[in-house]
């Protein structure tokens, strides 16, 4: 349950998760480290795993506390900081959906080429556009190559990147910005 943080005090916690079978140690805390606390905040789902790595204490932060700490502090306050979990959310989808597979791969250079060559029509980018395109051009007709070349390879590898992944970053929850003004004037923004 996301309804309690931890402050490391003595000790390590080693946080990790597992992703498509594979295990990915993402933090060591130790004394002073909180963990925990997103969960806390947005009352969604725990993200990770959290174990002991040896003789270890932890002050533990419930919810209620948590909100009491806050207080009245301002609406600004309280969305601000569901924003900020939000995108650290995201961001933190984003960095374990990493490329796998070969396929995973070529789709993803595939993809920043892409973005490069809509780049290049841009007209900020027009004093390089004419040698920067027949590279860009280069480079497409060799992922074209790569994509024949392993297309009767069997990858055991699960390809775990959809187009999503590389277009899509997840939109923060809106501020509602009358709901705001109305519980605070501008000058106190």
């Amino acid at each position: 349950m996301g309804n309690q943080a931890y402050i490391v005090v003595a000790g390590v916690v080693e946080i990790f998760k597992h992703v498509d079978g594979e295990r990915i140690s993402l933090a060591n805390l130790r004394k002073g480290e909180l963990f925990g606390e997103m969960a806390l905040i947005d009352n969604s789902l725990r993200m990770a795993t959290a174990v002991a790595r040896e003789r270890t204490g932890v002050v533990v932060i419930p919810r209620a506390l948590f909100y009491q700490s806050l207080g009245d502090s301002n609406t600004f306050v309280h969305a601000l900081i569901r924003i900020l979990v939000t995108n650290l959310r995201n961001v933190h989808k984003t960095y374990m959906r990493r490329a796998r597979s070969v396929d995973d791969y070529l789709g993803a250079i595939a993809y920043f080429l892409e973005r490069l060559h809509r780049y290049m029509e841009m007209p900020e980018a027009a004093e390089v556009s004419g040698n920067a395109a027949k590279h860009i051009e280069r480079i497409d007709a060799e992922i074209r190559e790569l994509r024949s070349i392993f297309a009767d390879h069997e990858d055991e590898r699960q390809s775990v990147l959809g187009e999503s992944d590389m277009t899509h970053q997840g939109k923060p929850e809106p501020l509602d910005v009358e709901k705001l003004l109305s519980c605070h004037n501008a000058d106190s923004l």
